[in-house]
C-alpha cells in the first residue's frame, strides 16, 4: 500500500529529534566551559567587582595586589558580556608561558668563560661580589641543594603547586642553570656566579616540561616586589598580554630591575616579557663576541652576553654546558648586582639612586659592538661588569658625558643637589 504523500517515517522523526537534542546539548556545554583569564580593572576592585564576577558566574583564583586584576575562571560565553562593563579594563586569556629553551651544547668547558669575559673577575678581586644584593629567579625553581648554593639560597615560593618548596623539577635543570650564572659559590670547586655572594631567591613559575601560566609570573612578580627583590631574572618568554606588560610596569615602577632572555627566535623578534620598555632584553653572544645563531635580531634588544656553552649548575649536584638567551641574561643579573653592590651612583641625576641609574650604567658602559650605537644585532653592546664598576667609582669621565648629554637633550628635571654630590662639588 503506497503511504499517503506528506507523511513521515516516524522512526526518522525520532531519530531527528534526538539528534537536534544532542547538538543543543553539546553547544550548551561548549558555550558553558570555563575559560581561565585575568581580569584587569580601571581601579582597585572591591565587593562590587565581587557581586559582578559573581553575576557572570566567574570563580576568582587570585586577587593580585601588584596591578589591579584578578585571576579567574568564567564561563565563555559570559567573557564578551563581562568586558562591556566600564570597570572592566581588559579580560586577557591566561596564556602559557614557557621556558626559553637551551640550545644542545656538546663542548667540554672546565670554567665559566662567560664570567670571565664579562670583567666579573677583577671586579671579585676588588671585594665586589654581589653582598646584600638580593635576586628573585623567575623560572622552574632550583636545585637549593646543590652545593654551589649552600652559601646564597635564602628561599622563595612555588607557584605553580602553590607552596613554599620550589625545587626546580625541570627536565633540563633549567632554572638550576640559570641561577648558577648568577651565585654559584666562590668556594674553589665547578664553577663560579658572576655575583656569588648575593642571596638567591627561587621563584617557581614553570613546572617540570618548562610550562606556566601568565598568572603564576604576575604572583611571581608580586613575590618579588612584596618581598624587597632588587631584581628580577625571568629566562622566560610568553605571549604579549596587558595583564603581563601592567604587571612589568608596576613592578619596573616599584624599583625592581627586570632582566629577560630576549628569546632563541634565529633573527626574528624579541619575545615577551623581553620586549616591553620596562624589561632589559638580553641576546647572547659566543666567545669570539658575535651573535649566536639562535639570537633574535630586533630593535627590542638592550644587551649582550654570553650565552653559548655555559657551563653550570645541574640539579644532582652536577654542572652541564647549555647555550640560549635564558644563559645571557644571568649574566646581566650578575653584573647588575655587582653595580648595587658596590653602591650605585645617580647616573640621571634625579636625585635618587635605583634601578633607573642600573640600567643606564649597563647600557653606557657596555663595549660598543656592531654598529656604532644602539643597534638591532647588538643593543648597546656586550655587558661589561669592570667597566660599569669602573665608571660607578669614577664619575669624571661617564657622568660628565651623561650630564652633558642631558642638558643637550633639553632634560629639565636635573637635580642639581644630585650632581653636587656626584662630582663632589657645590649648588
Amino acid at each position: 500500500m503506497k503511504k499517503p504523500e506528506g507523511s513521515c517515517n516516524p522512526l526518522l522523526f525520532i531519530t531527528t529529534l534526538i539528534a537536534l537534542f544532542l547538538a543543543a546539548e553539546r553547544a550548551d556545554a561548549a558555550s558553558s566551559q570555563e575559560r581561565a583569564v585575568i581580569i584587569g580593572f580601571h581601579k582597585k576592585p572591591s565587593q562590587s567587582e565581587q557581586a559582578l564576577l559573581h553575576n557572570h558566574r566567574g570563580r576568582m583564583k587570585h586577587a593580585f595586589r601588584l596591578i589591579n586584576a584578578w585571576a579567574a575562571n568564567i564561563p565563555e560565553q559570559e567573557i564578551f558580556r563581562l568586558r562591556a562593563d566600564p570597570r572592566i579594563k581588559y579580560v586577557a586569556e591566561d596564556e602559557e608561558v614557557y621556558a626559553v629553551d637551551p640550545e644542545p651544547s656538546s663542548a667540554e668547558y672546565s670554567t665559566s668563560w662567560g664570567i670571565s669575559r664579562i670583567g666579573c673577575q677583577s671586579v671579585h678581586e676588588q671585594g665586589v661580589t654581589g653582598s646584600g644584593v638580593r635576586i628573585a629567579v623567575l623560572d622552574s625553581g632550583i636545585d637549593y641543594t646543590h652545593p654551589e648554593f649552600l652559601p646564597s639560597y635564602q628561599g622563595g615560593y612555588d607557584f605553580v603547586f602553590d607552596d613554599s618548596v620550589p625545587f626546580d623539577d625541570s627536565w633540563n635543570s633549567h632554572g638550576t642553570h640559570v641561577s648558577g650564572i648568577i651565585t654559584a659559590a666562590a668556594d674553589g670547586n665547578g664553577v663560579i656566579g658572576g655575583a656569588p655572594d648575593a642571596s638567591l631567591y627561587a621563584v617557581k613559575v614553570l613546572d617540570g616540561a618548562g610550562f606556566g601560566l601568565l598568572s603564576f609570573v604576575i604572583s611571581g612578580l608580586e613575590w618579588a616586589v612584596e618581598n624587597k627583590m632588587d631584581i628580577a631574572n625571568l629566562s622566560i618568554a610568553g605571549p604579549d598580554s596587558p595583564a603581563l606588560r601592567e604587571a612589568c610596569d608596576a613592578a619596573y615602577a616599584a624599583g625592581l630591575l627586570l632582566v629577560a632572555a630576549a628569546g632563541n627566535t634565529r633573527q626574528g623578534d624579541v619575545l615577551y616579557p623581553a620586549a616591553y620598555d620596562s624589561v632589559i632584553a638580553v641576546s647572547a653572544s659566543d666567545q669570539s663576541d658575535l651573535p649566536a645563531y639562535f639570537s633574535p635580531m630586533d630593535t627590542e634588544i638592550e644587551l649582550m652576553a654570553p650565552g653559548v656553552e655555559i657551563q653550570s649548575t645541574v640539579s644532582g649536584g652536577g654542572y652541564g654546558l647549555l647555550s640560549g638567551t635564558s644563559q645571557a641574561a644571568p649574566h646581566v643579573t650578575a653584573a647588575a648586582a655587582l653595580i648595587m653592590s658596590a653602591g650605585a651612583i645617580d647616573v640621571n641625576f634625579d636625585g635618587v639612586i635605583n634601578n633607573l641609574d642600573v640600567r643606564q650604567l649597563l647600557q653606557q658602559t657596555a663595549i660598543d659592538l656592531g654598529d656604532p650605537g644602539r643597534d638591532e644585532l647588538y643593543g648597546f653592546g656586550l655587558v661589561d661588569a669592570a667597566a660599569a664598576i669602573a665608571a660607578d667609582g669614577d664619575v669624571d669621565g661617564l657622568d660628565l658625558v651623561v650630564f652633558a648629554n642631558q642638558l643637550a637633550a633639553g632634560a629639565n628635571d636635573i637635580s642639581l643637589e644630585a650632581f653636587a654630590t656626584n662630582f663632589g662639588g657645590n649648588t
